[in-house]
């Protein structure tokens, strides 16, 4: 397939300034950033919507639904018990489900060749549930980078306790642990794609690197994960 490549640039010039945008307001996982400035910094890859892996409590009768269920809690970095608890004692309306997930990756290339080289090499980092999700003149290869992580546990429903109060440390820890590996996969991810890209360098992403983001200079995913957590040491 021959790609639009005018078409693609403009796309990429538009996401690369919406990471910026979200960035500045607090919507960007801040972990995240050292492996989208990499992708980015790459003329031929652009980052979409994506995430580093976070720690979520819904209200709803099932945890992967978005139709009949709300957010009340969501972190990228570690929960404490304290946190737990204020919502678990909290009124729900039907079940509380609190939720793991690894990081997720979307990026479009404009080369197969390169999307096929990165999609090796997640795949060879534990990004087993990734693929291509689509081709398009205009967007390019569009892949999805997942870890597959993904674990959800029934804490309480409206009526019913399922896990006492007196457990939940059991419940942070866990969780908390299974956040990390996914943060470590991350890093794992930024890690190995540094040895391909960024083949061709985007200057004009570059530039707006070394004027904004270079207290970022040289930091990996795990580190800044690391300082949002205010952890001093690697766990």
């Amino acid at each position: 397939m021959k790609f639009d490549i005018d078409s693609w640039r403009k796309r990429k010039k538009s996401f690369w300034e919406r990471i910026l945008e979200d960035l500045e307001i607090g919507y960007l996982d801040k972990d995240l950033l050292p492996l989208l400035i990499l992708l980015n910094l790459d003329a031929r890859i652009y980052t979409m919507s994506s995430c580093s892996g976070r720690i979520t409590l819904v209200d709803g009768d099932n945890p992967w639904s978005r139709d009949d269920t709300s957010v009340v809690f969501k972190k990228h970095i570690p929960i404490a018990l304290d946190e737990l608890l204020s919502i678990y004692q909290a009124k729900i309306d039907k079940k509380l489900w609190i939720i793991v997930t690894g990081p997720i990756i979307h990026l479009s290339s404009s080369q197969i060749s390169l999307a096929l080289r990165i999609l090796d090499k997640a795949r060879r980092e534990g990004y087993k549930h990734s693929g291509i999700m689509h081709l398009s003149r205009s967007k390019g290869v569009l892949l999805e980078l997942s870890t597959g992580i993904w674990v959800s546990q029934l804490l309480r429903t409206a009526e019913k306790t399922l896990v006492a109060e007196e457990d939940l440390n059991l419940i942070v820890d866990e969780y908390n642990r299974m956040l990390l590996e996914g943060k470590k996969r991350l890093d794992r991810l930024y890690n190995s794609l540094k040895q391909i890209i960024p083949g061709e360098v985007d200057y004009e992403v570059g530039e707006r690197v070394s004027k904004e983001l270079t207290y970022l200079e040289n930091k990996t995913p795990l580190q800044v994960f690391y300082e949002l957590a205010g952890i001093s040491r690697k766990a």
